[in-house]
């Protein structure tokens, strides 16, 4: 296993679960309408999720990896959107952006490195969660604006 590339990819989803983070809770803020208390408060508790990701990585790096994590935030998954339509289109984007990149990193720990691996696996399962909630909630034909 390259540790070095195992550690650049770590803190790369470092610097993305902290983007991500402020982008639900941003657009949890924004909402507005009778479903925004709803939404909101998944999107919030999706953003906690993004938190906790971010602090296994950062652990996984220092310990596991003998790496210093990153203390980034990447730039592109800051994307601004305003209506629920757009707010959940955005975020279902991310999360299959994000279920991508995780499965290639997944594949490039050995089953050995057990907690790296586990640490990757039980990311996957809750961006898989994510992505199912949200999809359902875009299913939802909220009433539009007039």
């Amino acid at each position: 296993m390259d540790v070095k590339e195992i550690a650049k990819l770590f803190n790369q989803a470092i610097a993305t679960e902290n983007a991500c983070r402020i982008r639900y809770l941003t657009h949890a803020a924004v909402l507005q309408g009778p479903y925004a208390d709803t939404v909101g408060a998944r999107l919030t508790e999706i953003a906690n999720d993004e938190a906790s990701h971010a602090e296994e990585l950062r652990k996984r790096v220092a310990d596991s990896l003998n790496e210093y994590p990153t203390m980034e935030v990447d730039p592109s998954d800051l994307i601004r959107a305003e209506s629920l339509e757009e707010i959940l289109d955005v975020n279902i984007r991310e999360e299959q952006k994000a279920i991508g990149f995780y499965l290639k990193v997944f594949a490039k720990i050995p089953r050995e490195e057990v907690l790296l691996h586990e640490t990757i696996e039980e990311i996957i399962e809750d961006e898989q969660e994510h992505l199912e909630e949200l999809t359902t909630l875009r299913a939802v034909p909220y009433p539009r604006k007039r």
